[in-house]
Parts: C-alpha cells; sequence; structure tokens
C-alpha cells in the first residue's frame, strides 16, 4: 500500500469509531488530524525514501452532564472493533485511566493498530477519551 492509501485508511478507521458517539455532548470540540511519520530516523542509501507508516489521533472531551462518560464511549468502540475482527491487547492503565489496544491484520495487511485511552472516573469532570490508529510500514509513496 501507499502513503495515500494508509493515510485513507487510517482516516475510515478513526471516523467509523468516532461515528459510534455522534450526538453525544462534547465539553469542547474534538481534535483529530493525522501524519505521516518514519520508522528510523535514517534513511539510507539503499532505500531514500524510508519505511514510514501513518497516525491519525483523535482527542474527544465529553461534556460533563453528557449521557455517557468516556468508559461507556470506549465501549461502543471496542464493539466496533470486535465486531470486525480486531485482536484486544492486554488492558493497561490504573484506578482512573485505562488503554486498550487492538491489532488486526486480515485484509488490511499487517501491522494494523489502534488505541482506545480514557478515563475510568466517572462525572462531574469532563470526560477524555484519544484515539489512536496506526498502519503498517510501507516504503511505497
Amino acid at each position: 500500500m501507499t502513503v495515500q492509501q494508509l493515510q485513507e485508511r487510517s482516516e475510515e478507521i478513526g471516523q467509523s469509531l468516532t461515528a459510534t458517539i455522534d450526538g453525544v455532548d462534547r465539553y469542547q470540540d474534538d481534535i483529530a488530524g493525522g501524519g505521516e511519520r518514519w520508522e528510523d530516523a535514517e534513511v539510507n542509501d539503499d532505500d531514500p525514501d524510508g519505511w514510514r507508516y501513518w497516525q491519525w489521533d483523535a482527542a474527544i472531551v465529553l461534556a460533563p452532564d453528557a449521557e455517557l462518560t468516556s468508559d461507556q464511549a470506549a465501549d461502543r468502540m471496542i464493539e466496533i472493533l470486535e465486531d470486525d475482527g480486531w485482536t484486544a491487547d492486554e488492558p493497561r492503565g490504573g484506578v482512573e485511566k485505562a488503554q486498550l489496544g487492538f491489532r488486526r491484520s486480515h485484509d488490511l495487511g499487517e501491522g494494523w493498530y489502534v488505541e482506545l485511552a480514557f478515563r475510568v472516573a466517572g462525572p462531574p469532570a469532563p470526560q477524555l477519551l484519544r484515539i489512536s490508529v496506526v498502519s503498517p510500514s510501507t516504503n511505497r509513496s
């Protein structure tokens, strides 16, 4: 796949996850975007373009009085990922926040990764939810 194709697919995955909470009140506007990342800082003569991947990130802050907490919003996204064949890593985090990683290597190719990070503590605080979608690496422009 080319970097452009990785970008498009990363954005599709991210947007399908954020769509699960469309209409839920936000504390502020969502911040979302992506960029090309280099796998190795050194570019060698044999491979002047180097290996790179695309990473799409979103930060969503739900309103304190929203109908969902961030962990409930994450549950909706987890259901979509699991239904689509993503495999969950061991959860990480603690009492107030959690991180869940998911991997998939079916029709998407090897190495796709999605991470959800969210607050476990409920309102009255704004509820932060972060989403990262990381593509596999490519050396194709």
